[in-house]
């Protein structure tokens, strides 16, 4: 039975996501180590996380692994997946270093967020266009559900915006962690409607990432070090995707989505009943 409906679900995401081509069911459910907290995670050689018994954690390998599973091309850039340490929760995050460079912050203290939202707004179309040529969906931005605001003190950055689909509406909740050679995203994701509940995870998760000394924002050194192409509002708002600067993560975020938009509950479940147990646990670091 199991096997049928790992079958079935594949299909489905297979369809949703206009692949071709037979799909061919696993023998048995993948098995994913779990650590669960209260742990020290590591983030590659660039920070940690620091989990309490709240929380579970994947590391880097089984991420990727999981990713693909859900129908999805890992980037190479995912260092983990958290999620709730109990296993009954439908949302997870997904946590990537980008090595982008020294990111800018100057422009924070002034950018106005409604003009990125049209900035937004106006890459989504963009996106659009390639969308209906593949077939696919296409999705109209409703707007902030959180408007961007920055720490200077920590150099961390928060933000949410929702989405529309003919599947309903869902929401991207982003937070980043500026470093010295680029920037840790942690992106949450989970309906709209669990947002309320769920931002205090996001809140959490991102206070306790840190970077590790000599990889800090205040580490910067401008002799040696490389600067980003782009300032931090134009990160936050997406512009880079018209250059094709971050066109590589942005398109992993769409084709995440994706699947959580088209691929039908069925899939959705299927992917929660290997985060919520399925799994092998394995002891605190």
């Amino acid at each position: 039975m199991t096997s049928m409906i790992l079958r079935l679900c594949l299909v489905g995401m297979a369809a949703a996501l206009g692949f071709i081509g037979e799909v061919h069911a696993q023998s048995a459910e993948p098995t994913y180590a779990w650590q669960q907290g209260p742990l020290d995670a590591p983030l590659g050689e660039q920070a940690t996380l620091k989990l309490s018994a709240d929380y579970r954690f994947l590391g880097p390998k089984d991420t990727a692994r999981l990713l693909r599973e859900m129908g999805n091309f890992p980037s190479g850039a995912e260092l983990g997946l958290v999620t709730s340490g109990s296993g009954d929760s439908n949302w997870f995050v997904v946590i990537r270093f980008i090595d982008a460079g020294y990111v800018e912050d100057d422009d924070a203290s002034a950018w106005d967020a409604d003009e990125m939202l049209d900035s937004i707004k106006e890459g989504t179309e963009e996106a659009n266009a390639k969308r209906r040529e593949m077939g696919m969906e296409t999705l109209t931005v409703r707007g902030w559900e959180e408007k961007p605001h920055y720490d200077k003190t920590t150099n961390k950055v928060v933000w949410a915006i929702a989405a529309e689909s003919g599947h309903g509406t869902t929401v991207n909740y982003n937070t980043l962690a500026l470093g010295r050679h680029g920037y840790m995203s942690m992106n949450l994701v989970a309906d709209l409607a669990g947002l309320p509940t769920l931002k205090p995870h996001a809140a959490s998760l991102l206070s306790n990432l840190n970077f590790v000394q000599g990889k800090r924002y205040t580490d910067f050194d401008s002799t040696t070090d490389k600067v980003a192409a782009v300032g931090l509002a134009a990160l936050v708002a997406g512009a880079a995707f018209k250059s094709g600067l971050f066109a590589k993560l942005l398109v992993l975020i769409i084709a995440f989505k994706k699947v959580i938009l088209l691929a039908g509950v069925a899939v959705v479940g299927w992917v929660w009943k290997i985060v919520k147990g399925r799994s092998r646990t394995m002891p605190s670091a």
